[in-house]
């Protein structure tokens, strides 16, 4: 009870104090308040003022260049100052007015040098009072320039129905740089990754150098910057269609071909909606002898608007065509005649007297044989009166006209019946005496 009564107390102690003389408490704040004015304006006393992360940067990198080295690590990192200036200078004091330098002029050969920090304050702002740190170590090498063979890797996969129809690179690079870096160097790659392209590819790619156990190795250019090849690549739509050969013959009538061409397709490229439209690629136009052989020729495929063939790919084909005659086939009705009949014998009625012959062979022929050109015989020579069945012979075809041409019954048998033209004599008997 007692410490809460005291607890009270001294709250309204203290509520006396900032409430009572309130006038006076304001002028004396105003009083003080001059006062500093006073003496930041008449005195502005020195203080000290630390800036943190201030960049280091080189001198004299040009000129350690033009004695054939290089900077391995450029990267120097940063420095802590405190720089003493007056107060009202504080606030616009910052890292961008400090400059924090090493210089490189004193460096004549390859090696590892530890360099004093210049610094100063810009715009007499103020003065340095210390850096941390005072010193930074550096990494000099020669500079060397070598030549390096560059190949391009395509990776990935092309949305289907595409390709890449030609591609283009340097195919060496030139670099400077650090020798412990570009020596060691002996290939360098470039790689576009193709996955799920369908235009054009022209880009600046960073190369990648590999040592002589394909190791990859980090190179320092004098430059600062990634090596790098300008890649070009054309990506084109294509198809796969069959090649038909326009091929005719003088006598169409008669004559027929069998045409094949190799290679029997092609692939064609260029817009898909153009594509789209083309089933098959026709060749120049030929016309056959009417005769018989074969025949080979080249001939240029014709192809359609707005394609085109693969850079290289020949724009001819071979045709290969077997020219034939058409073949045909008729039935001539030819007189049936039958030979070698004895004197005594006779046919009897109802013997065949019309055969059919079927005509076939090459069709310009075929239509030239007639019922005329042929004759059909039956030889009874030899036999006797009876029933015979007998095999006709076709005869009369002239082989030098038609040599080709073939010939044969349609009913390879024929029924024919003899018969005796002598009348049977009756000798009379006599009777003999006892």
């Amino acid at each position: 009870m007692k410490r809460k009564l005291f607890t009270t107390a001294l709250l309204n102690r203290l509520k006396d104090v900032f409430t009572r003389n309130l006038g006076l408490k304001i002028v004396a704040l105003v009083f003080a308040i001059l006062l500093w004015a006073y003496v930041l304006v008449a005195l502005n006393p020195v203080r000290s003022k630390s800036i943190d992360d201030v960049p280091i940067t080189l001198e004299g990198y040009t000129d350690l260049l033009s004695r054939n080295l290089i900077l391995v690590n450029s990267d120097l990192g940063m420095a802590d100052v405190e720089v003493n200036a007056t107060i009202t200078n504080h606030s616009d004091l910052d890292a961008s007015r400090i400059t924090c330098r090493a210089s490189l002029g004193t460096i004549s050969a390859a090696g590892t040098y530890r360099l004093p920090l210049s610094v100063t304050v810009q715009s007499n702002l103020g003065t340095v009072a210390s850096v941390d740190p005072r010193t930074v170590t550096v990494e000099v090498d020669n500079l060397i320039v070598k030549t390096v063979p560059v190949k391009l890797e395509l990776t990935g996969t092309l949305p289907e129905g595409y390709e890449v129809v030609a591609e283009s690179m340097v195919s060496t690079i030139t670099v400077e740089g650090a020798a412990r870096y570009i020596e060691p160097t002996v290939r360098a790659v470039a790689t576009v990754d193709l996955t799920g392209r369908t235009e054009n590819v022209e880009e600046s790619v960073n190369v990648v150098f590999y040592d002589k156990n394909d190791n990859e190795v980090t190179v320092v250019t004098r430059s600062q910057n990634n090596p790098n090849v300008t890649v070009r690549a054309t990506i084109s739509a294509y198809k796969l269609v069959n090649i038909r050969p326009e091929v005719t013959l003088e006598d169409d009538v008669y004559y027929e071909s069998i045409n094949q061409v190799s290679p029997a397709s092609v692939v064609l490229y260029g817009t898909s909606e153009a594509l789209a439209a083309i089933d098959t690629v026709s060749t120049q136009a030929l016309v056959l002898p009417a005769e018989r052989g074969v025949v080979t020729r080249d001939l240029t495929l014709v192809l359609p608007e707005g394609v085109s063939l693969k850079r290289g790919q020949s724009s001819s084909v071979t045709l290969n065509a077997v020219v034939t005659e058409k073949t045909g086939e008729t039935e001539l009705e030819v007189p049936l005649t039958y030979t070698g009949v004895g004197s005594d014998l006779a046919i009897v009625d109802g013997a065949p007297t019309i055969a059919t012959v079927v005509v076939s062979g090459p069709l310009k022929q075929v239509e030239q044989v007639t019922p005329e050109s042929l004759a059909v015989k039956v030889d009874l020579a030899g036999y006797g009166p009876g029933d015979w069945e007998l095999i006709p012979v076709v005869q009369g075809l002239d082989q030098n006209r038609f040599p080709d041409v073939i010939v044969a019954l349609q009913n390879q048998r024929v029924q024919v019946s003899l018969a005796s033209t002598v009348t049977a004599e009756t000798t009379p008997q006599t009777e003999e005496n006892p």
